[in-house]
């Protein structure tokens, strides 16, 4: 199933949203009504561009998601103390990586790596060494639309994770989703899932669950999105 080609001629569909209107934003009437099946009131998904509300309307009926193309390729990581980004994307060129302080004490060592060519070759971007903290930003801009490896080590142990970063045009789409439904969990959430950014999709479906406790319909949603996390 595909969940999301939302790469393809986005152009043409984010064009046609930044000239057209858009309904208000919807902060307390989301649980009023929906389609079949569907506790909340979806009506703002109707100022999207056609791919990324048909896209959505798969989302809030699907009981089973799949990642988006942009990211089904991507390598799983290798342990559970690398936290994100992990088989996601990011918008970030240089994104911040996360891991557990359970995989060790201190100094941690880390690596970015482009994802290997169809040679098996992949180029180191960037290292540093030496962490005290359980994160670290990436130093060197990272290309638009390029997939990565990341290795954090300690002493007797590793691990990596890989993500992808938003080319130019998925970048451009969600900032100015942003601009519009910046109030809406509901819309960022299904617009950050379909662009591959599951991390930002788990934390507006949680916003959503605790705003409307009693909704299927966002249970849902963020079953499966930590299900993909999970994956």
């Amino acid at each position: 199933m595909v969940v999301a080609g939302v790469a393809v001629a986005i152009l043409g569909p984010y064009s046609l949203y930044l000239l057209g209107p858009h309904a208000p934003k919807v902060s307390t009437q989301e649980t009023k009504s929906g389609p079949p099946g569907i506790d909340l009131d979806v009506s703002e998904l109707d100022t999207l561009p056609d791919s990324l509300r048909d896209g959505a309307m798969l989302l809030l009926t699907t009981e089973m998601a799949e990642p988006p193309d942009s990211i089904a390729n991507l390598p799983v990581a290798s342990g559970e103390n690398v936290l994100r980004p992990v088989s996601e994307a990011v918008e970030e060129t240089q994104p911040i990586l996360y891991w557990s302080a359970a995989f060790g004490e201190p100094p941690y060592s880390v690596s970015i790596t482009s994802l290997s060519d169809s040679a098996g070759r992949g180029q180191v971007i960037a290292r540093a060494q030496g962490i005290q903290n359980t994160s670290w930003m990436v130093l060197t801009p990272l290309r638009r639309g390029g997939e990565y490896t990341w290795q954090v080590t300690v002493t007797g142990a590793s691990e990596q994770a890989s993500f992808r970063v938003l080319d130019d045009g998925q970048a451009m789409l969600w900032r100015a989703m942003l601009a519009a439904h910046r109030d809406s969990h509901l819309v960022i959430g299904l617009v950050a899932q379909q662009l591959g950014m599951l991390a930002i999709a788990e934390r507006e479906y949680t916003a959503l669950t605790k705003a409307y406790p009693d909704s299927n319909t966002a249970a849902l949603l963020l079953n499966n999105v930590s299900e993909l996390r999970d994956r």
